[in-house]
C-alpha cells in the first residue's frame, strides 16, 4: 500500500489547535444545541439531549444501535477543515491540492491562495482532472460515520485532528462523492484498482482513532484484506 506523506501543513494545525478550543462551539446543530467539552447544550426550548454522556450507553456499540438517531447532532463547526492553519492563506484543500498534484500547479490571483489548474488522479474514479474546482475534498472515513460510530463521545481537539488529517483526506470527483456519502466499505468501494489499498486506509484509521465500525462494515474489511492478501500472493507466484 502507498503511504500518504505527512503534510506540513498538518504539523502547523497542531500548534494552531490549543488557542481554538476556548471559545464559544459556534453554529448549532439541526438539533439546535452544540457540544461544548464534555457536556451538550441547547440554545431551543425543543432540543433534545444525544446519548453521548448517557451512563446506560455502552463503551461499545451493539448490533442494535440506530447510528442514524446520532446524525442530528452532528456540528460541521466540530469537524472544520476548510481552515488556514499556517497562515500562508491556504485552506485544508488548496494545501492538498498543492501537494498532491502531478504537475506545477496555477493560481487564481498572485498571492497563491487558490489553485486554479494541475493534474489530479482521483483514485476513486481513476480519472485525471486538470482544473481544481472539478475536485472536492472527501474523507476516507466520513466525518458524519465518525460522529455516529463513537466519535461524539471525542473531544473537540480530536474531532478537528481527524477532520484534518491527511491520511484521511482524498481529492475526489464531486459526483463520486455525493454517490458514495456517509456509507461505509460495506456499501460504497471505489473501483477495483483502488479497493485494496481503501480497504487498508479505512482499516488504519478505524485503528489510529479507536473508532468503532459497523459489524457489516468490519465483516467487509476483514473479507476484502484477506481476498487482497491472496491476490499478492498469487501474483508473486507467476
Amino acid at each position: 500500500m502507498k503511504t500518504k506523506p505527512n503534510f506540513s501543513f498538518f504539523g502547523a494545525f497542531l500548534l494552531w489547535l490549543p488557542t481554538q478550543l476556548v471559545g464559544h462551539a459556534g453554529n448549532v446543530d439541526l438539533n439546535g444545541g452544540h457540544y461544548w467539552g464534555q457536556s451538550y447544550h441547547c440554545h431551543v426550548t425543543a432540543c433534545e439531549m444525544p446519548d453521548t454522556f448517557d451512563f446506560r450507553r455502552r463503551s461499545r456499540d451493539s448490533l442494535l444501535t440506530d447510528y442514524r438517531k446520532r446524525e442530528k447532532f452532528f456540528n460541521e463547526d466540530d469537524w472544520s477543515f476548510e481552515e488556514d492553519f499556517d497562515g500562508d492563506c491556504q485552506s485544508t484543500r488548496q494545501e492538498m491540492l498543492v501537494l498532491t498534484s502531478r504537475s506545477e500547479v496555477r493560481y487564481t490571483n498572485p498571492r497563491n491562495c487558490v489553485v486554479r489548474t494541475g493534474e489530479w488522479l482521483d483514485e476513486y474514479t481513476g480519472e485525471v482532472f486538470e482544473v481544481a474546482v472539478k475536485l472536492e475534498v472527501d474523507h476516507v472515513i466520513p466525518r458524519m460515520y465518525a460522529h455516529t460510530h463513537g466519535g461524539d463521545r471525542w473531544m473537540a481537539e480530536k474531532k478537528l485532528l481527524f477532520a484534518n488529517d491527511p491520511l484521511n483526506i482524498m481529492l475526489v470527483e464531486r459526483r463520486e462523492i455525493r454517490r458514495k456519502r456517509d456509507r461505509g466499505p460495506s456499501r460504497y468501494l471505489p473501483r477495483d484498482e483502488f479497493q485494496c489499498e481503501y480497504i487498508n486506509l479505512w482499516n488504519q484509521i478505524s485503528a489510529k482513532y479507536d473508532l468503532q465500525l459497523s459489524s457489516n462494515d468490519r465483516s467487509t474489511i476483514s473479507r476484502m484484506r484477506d481476498e487482497c492478501t491472496e491476490s499478492i500472493l498469487n501474483q508473486d507466484q507467476k
